[in-house]
C-alpha cells in the first residue's frame, strides 16, 4: 500500500509528544518534570500519584496559607453531609483570607484542558470558588510554586465525593 500524504487540510497529530510550546505550556523548571518523565508509558494509581506529590511538596508545608498563592492539601469539610459535591484533595489559589477561613479557587472544578488558561489569565469560574476552614485540613497546606502549578494542574489529583 502506498504511503498517504497530507494535503495540508489535515492537521498533524501531536499527541504524546509533550505538552506543547505555547506560553501556556508546562514549565520545564518544575520539580515535577522528572516525575512526569518517569511516569510516561507507566500505570500508576491516583492514590500513589497523590502520595508522591505530597512527598515532593513536604518541604513546602505551611500552617497558614497566604493570599495569592497556590496550595494542595487533604480536606475534610465540616458540612460534607449537606454538600452536593466536594473535593478531598483541593488544588487552590487562595483569593481571600477572612479571619480563619480561606476563599479559594479549586482548579479541580475546571476541566483539565482549561486549567492552564485559568491559571495564565488569573480568571476562575464561580463554580471553583469555595471556602476552606484550616482545621479541616489538619492545618497543613502544601504550597505549590508558580513553576509547579502548571504541571500539578494537569495531574489527576482530585478525589470528588458526591452526596445523593
Amino acid at each position: 500500500m502506498p504511503p498517504t500524504r497530507q494535503s495540508g487540510k489535515q492537521q498533524s497529530s501531536t499527541a504524546g509528544t509533550g505538552f506543547g510550546s505555547s506560553s501556556s505550556s508546562l514549565k520545564s523548571s518544575s520539580k515535577f518534570t522528572s516525575l512526569i518523565q518517569s511516569l510516561k508509558g507507566k500505570s500508576i494509581t491516583k492514590t500513589k500519584l497523590r502520595d508522591t506529590v505530597f512527598n515532593r511538596l513536604l518541604d513546602d508545608a505551611v500552617e497558614t496559607p497566604e493570599e495569592g498563592k497556590y496550595y494542595f492539601f487533604d480536606y475534610d469539610p465540616k458540612f460534607k453531609s449537606v454538600l452536593k459535591e466536594w473535593d478531598q484533595f483541593p488544588l487552590i489559589k487562595v483569593l481571600e483570607v477572612k479571619g480563619n477561613i480561606y476563599l479559594g479557587a479549586n482548579l479541580h472544578y475546571i476541566k483539565s484542558n482549561a486549567r492552564l488558561s485559568a491559571i495564565n489569565n488569573k480568571k476562575y469560574p464561580a463554580e471553583t470558588l469555595h471556602y476552606y476552614i484550616p482545621k479541616n485540613a489538619d492545618d497543613i497546606f502544601f504550597e505549590v510554586s508558580e513553576e509547579d502549578i502548571q504541571v500539578l494542574s494537569q495531574l489527576p489529583l482530585e478525589k470528588f465525593h458526591r452526596n445523593k
